[in-house]
């Protein structure tokens, strides 16, 4: 018996994380507190950073007991054990008792910070996060891109693009490395002329010049320090597909500055209430 709860429980955890906090790299999972869904320990101080690179991040809490908050007549302050929760470089709120944080989505870097002190613990919390990722050109012909990490199409991609197009998208790395991959890509070839006369993309490395592709020769993926130009230009006649391409720019992960945590008031039902901010699940879309 005590082999088979011990398999499920192995099973339930297999796909989330346990440890003490991290960089949460991969587009979803489950995190759970350490030790979870046992006591957690004392004295921890541990921090997960989901980055959003230029996507957008949900994160919900599924569970929620930490140690009580300290009361203060009718004021509650989480001073023993607390979540906080920062989204950019703001505080958000800290969390402690069974008062479950709100489900929050937002476009900035999302972390989580949970610290305990030396008494007592309790089984501690489980959170699910994603990060989806829309068009971070959204098919526009040329663009700056700033995001970290970004999708760009072709005008009107999946369908034909237009003719007599004249489009550059710029990557500013700002000395990071840059990854760019082309996943998808159909011009017009150059038919029985050497080249590319036609419809082409050409890729710059800097001041670099790295190629010019069209037809069906899709470019290789390109890893570099330096900015990226992607120039595109068509002809007057005979459209195609067109193109896709994934970038990200591997910028370092900021650890976010904490404050004190804040007073809260109690109200008749015994809930908290915080220091004026909204903290209502509407309040954390940015």
């Amino acid at each position: 018996m005590l082999f088979v709860l011990g398999v499920l429980c192995f099973a339930a955890f297999a796909n989330g994380q346990t440890q003490c906090g991290g960089n949460l790299v991969q587009p979803s999972g489950d995190v759970f507190s350490p030790g979870y869904p046992n006591e957690y320990g004392a004295n921890l101080d541990c921090m997960w950073t989901i980055p959003a690179r230029g996507g957008s991040v949900t994160v919900e809490f599924k569970e929620f007991m930490i140690e009580d908050p300290e009361s203060f007549l009718f004021f509650t302050q989480c001073n023993f054990d607390y979540v906080e929760i920062i989204v950019g470089d703001r505080s958000r709120g800290y969390y402690c008792g069974t008062d479950m944080p709100p489900a929050i989505t937002a476009t900035q870097d999302v972390h989580i910070h949970f610290v305990t002190d030396e008494l007592i613990s309790g089984p501690g919390f489980q959170f699910s996060y994603s990060v989806i990722h829309g068009l971070a050109g959204g098919g526009p012909c040329g663009s700056h891109l700033q995001d970290s990490y970004g999708v760009v199409t072709s005008p009107g991609y999946p369908n034909s693009y237009q003719s007599d197009a004249d489009c550059t998208w710029t990557i500013h790395g700002s000395g990071h490395t840059i990854s760019l991959t082309f996943t998808d890509f159909a011009l017009e070839d150059g038919g029985f002329f050497s080249g590319c006369p036609y419809d082409f993309v050409e890729i710059y490395d800097g001041r670099t010049k790295i190629g010019t592709y069209c037809g069906t020769d899709m470019p290789p993926r390109l890893y570099t320090d330096n900015d990226v130009r992607i120039k595109f230009q068509s002809d007057g006649s005979v459209e195609e597909q067109g193109f896709r391409f994934e970038y990200s720019i591997d910028l370092p992960v900021t650890t976010a500055t904490t404050a004190k945590p804040v007073e809260t008031t109690t109200k008749p039902d015994g809930s908290g209430e915080g220091s004026g901010e909204d903290l209502s699940e509407d309040s954390f879309l940015f």
